[in-house]
C-alpha cells in the first residue's frame, strides 16, 4: 500500500535524483535573495529606527533569542535529522507522527516560556535588560514565537526530506512580507518612542510569520502528510533518540543564547563605565548589530546553505553506515566554508567604511570592521563544525564547546569592555577569542570522528592565501581607481569585480578548479587533497 502511494504521488519521501548539489543550489539562490532583501531591510530599519532604536530592539531580541532557542533549536534539528533518517530507512510514512510529536513538545515549551515571561515581565525589562521601554514588546514577541514554531518545524521536515525548495519558497515570502510590513509601520508611526518602535518591528515580524506559517501548513497538508492507510509506526526507541537530540541541543542553545544575550545586555552598562553615556552605549550596540554586521554577514547566505543541506545528508549516511561519505562531506563542508567566508570577507572589510557611509550614513573605522570581520569568519567555522558534529550524533561535544566559548566571552566582555582604552573593541576581542576556542574544540572532535586532520592544513592554507591577496588588492585598487574616476559606486563595483576575478585566478593557480568542484568533478587538487 505504501509503495503504491509513493509511486502514485511522485515519491516525495524518496531520495531525489538531483541530490546534494541541487539542494545546495536551491538554498544558495534562496539565501542570496534573502540576504539581499535583508540588507535592504537593515538599511531602511537603520534610517527609520536610528541607532538607539536598533539598540532597544536588540535588547528585546536578546530575550526573543533565548526563548526561541528554548522552544525550537532542539526540535528543528531533531525534525531535520530524524526525517532524513526515516526517509533513508524506508519509513517515510512515519514522518507525520514525528511532526505531531514535535508540535506537542513545542506547545508545551511555548506555554512554559509564556508563563515565565509574563510573571517576570517588569523584572526582566527593568532589572535585567535595564530599559523599561522593552516591557511593552513582550506580548507580541510571544505571538511571533508561536507562529515561528509552525514555520520552523515544517521547514525542518522539508529539509530533512530533501525538498528544500518548499522551505526556500516560504522564507522568501516571509522576508518580502516582513520588509513591507515593518517599514510601512515605522513610516506610519514616525515618532521617537523607541519602545514603541521595537513593538512595531515585532508586529511586522508577526505578520510575516503568519503568512509563512500558513503557506507551510498548506504545503504540509498537500505534500507531506500521508493518507491513514500509508502511515507507519515510529521505530522502537524513537522517542528516546528524539529526546537524545532535543534535550542537549535545546539545553546548549538556551545556555549559549543566555550567555550571548547577557553579553549584549551588559555591554551598554559596561561601556558606560568606560566613559560613554547611556545613549552612546545603546548607539554602539545598534551600530554593531544593525549596521556593521549586516555588511559582514553576506557570505552566510552561501555557507548556511551548505551547512543546512550537509547535516541531514550526514544523518542519512550515518543511517546507511557509510563512513567514507561522512568523511568526504566533512572535508567538503570545512573546505567550502573557508573558500567562501575568508575571501568574501577580505573584499568587504576594506570597503566597509565606504559602504557604511553610503548605506547607513555612519562612518566605521577600518580597524573596527577588520576585527569584526575576523570574528565573523570564526563564527562561520563555529556554525559549520557544530552542525557537522550534530549530524554525526556528537551533539554533546558541540554543546560543551559552545557553552565553554560563551562563558569565556561573557567574562571577557565584562572585563575588557569597561576599560577606557578599549570600550567596544573589548567586546569584539571577546567575540574573537571565544569563537577561536569553540571552533578549535569542534575541529579536534571532528578529527577524532573523521579523516579530517590530514586535510586541515590544505583546507585552511588556500583560503588564507586568497583572502590576504584580495584584501591588499582591494585596498590599493579602490583608492587608485577612485582617484581616477571620482565616483564611489563605480569604484566599489569595479573593485569587487576585479577582486572576484583575482580570487578565481589564485584558486586556479593553487590547483582548485572551481568548475570541476561545482560539478563534482574528479580533479586532482594540489592543495585541497581530500576535499571530495
Amino acid at each position: 500500500m505504501e509503495g503504491d502511494y509513493w509511486k502514485r504521488t511522485g515519491g516525495i519521501l524518496k531520495q531525489r535524483r538531483y541530490g546534494l548539489l541541487y539542494s545546495v543550489a536551491i538554498l544558495c539562490a534562496s539565501n542570496l535573495g534573502l540576504q539581499g532583501l535583508g540588507f535592504l531591510y537593515r538599511i531602511g530599519l537603520s534610517r527609520l529606527a536610528g541607532a538607539e532604536g536598533l539598540g532597544v530592539y536588540q535588547l528585546v531580541y536578546s530575550v526573543y533569542a533565548v526563548i526561541h532557542a528554548a522552544c525550537l533549536s532542539g526540535l528543528t534539528m531533531a525534525c531535520s535529522r530524524m526525517s532524513a533518517e526515516l526517509g533513508a530507512s524506508g519509513r517515510g510514512g512515519a514522518v507525520g507522527k514525528l511532526a505531531r510529536m514535535a508540535a506537542r513538545v513545542f506547545a508545551l515549551l511555548v506555554c512554559t516560556c509564556a508563563a515565565v515571561l509574563f510573571a517576570g515581565r517588569d523584572e526582566i525589562a527593568g532589572r535585567i535588560l535595564g530599559d523599561e521601554r522593552t516591557a511593552v514588546v513582550f506580548p507580541v514577541l510571544l505571538v511571533c514565537l508561536a507562529l515561528t514554531g509552525v514555520e520552523n518545524i515544517v521547514k525542518s521536515l522539508c529539509i530533512g526530506l530533501n525538498r528544500v525548495e518548499w522551505a526556500a519558497e516560504a522564507e522568501l515570502t516571509e522576508q518580502v512580507v516582513r520588509i513591507g510590513a515593518v517599514l510601512a509601520l515605522l513610516m506610519w508611526y514616525g515618532g521617537k518612542d523607541y519602545g514603541r518602535i521595537a513593538f512595531l518591528i515585532f508586529v511586522g515580524m508577526s505578520l510575516s510569520e503568519c503568512v509563512s506559517a500558513a503557506l507551510l501548513a498548506r504545503i504540509y497538508r498537500k505534500q507531506i502528510r500521508v493518507p491513514r492507510a500509508a502511515r507507519q509506526p515510529l521505530p522502537e526507541g524513537f522517542g528516546r533518540e528524539f529526546a537524545g537530540i532535543v534535550l542537549p541541543v535545546t539545553g546548549a542553545a538556551v545556555v549559549n543564547n543566555l550567555l550571548a544575550s547577557a553579553s549584549s545586555v551588559i555591554l551598554p552598562q559596561r561601556l558606560m563605565l568606560s566613559g560613554m553615556t547611556k545613549t552612546e552605549a545603546l548607539s554602539e550596540l545598534g551600530i554593531i548589530s544593525g549596521m556593521a554586521m549586516p555588511l559582514l554577514v553576506l557570505p552566510i547566505a552561501l555557507i548556511s546553505s551548505v551547512c543546512t543541506v550537509i547535516m541531514p545528508e550526514i544523518s542519512r549516511s550515518r543511517a546507511r553506515g557509510d563512513q567514507s561519505r561522512i568523511d568526504a562531506l566533512t572535508r567538503k563542508a570545512v573546505g567550502v566554508t573557508g573558500l567562501l567566508a575568508i575571501p568574501i570577507t577580505a573584499v568587504i572589510v576594506p570597503l566597509a567604511p565606504t559602504l557604511s557611509r553610503l548605506f547607513f550614513g555612519q562612518v566605521l573605522s577600518l580597524k573596527y570592521v577588520a576585527l569584526l570581520g575576523i570574528s565573523t569568519v570564526l563564527a562561520y567555522y563555529q556554525m559549520v563544525t557544530a552542525g557537522l558534529l550534530n549530524g554525526m550524533g556528537a551533539q554533546w561535544s558541540a554543546v560543551g564547546a559552545g557553552v565553554l566559548g560563551e562563558c569565556v566571552q561573557l567574562v571577557l566582555v565584562w572585563v575588557l569592555s569597561a576599560q577606557p582604552g578599549l570600550g567596544v573593541y573589548g567586546y569584539i576581542w571577546a567575540q574573537i577569542i571565544a569563537a577561536m576556542l569553540t571552533t578549535g574544540c569542534n575541529l579536534l572532535r571532528l578529527c577524532s570522528l573523521s579523516m579530517l586532520s590530514r586535510a586541515l592544513p590544505r583546507l585552511f592554507a588556500v583560503p588564507l592565501v586568497c583572502g590576504a591577496t584580495v584584501f591588499l588588492w582591494v585596498r590599493v585598487f579602490y583608492t587608485f581607481f577612485l582617484g581616477l574616476v571620482g565616483f564611489q559606486w563605480l569604484g566599489v563595483v569595479c573593485t569587487v569585480l576585479t577582486a572576484g576575478a583575482l580570487c578565481l585566478l589564485l584558486l586556479w593557480l593553487l590547483g582548485v578548479r572551481v568548475r570541476d568542484y561545482i560539478t563534482q568533478g574528479k580533479a586532482n587538487y594540489a592543495f585541497l587533497w581530500g576535499l571530495y
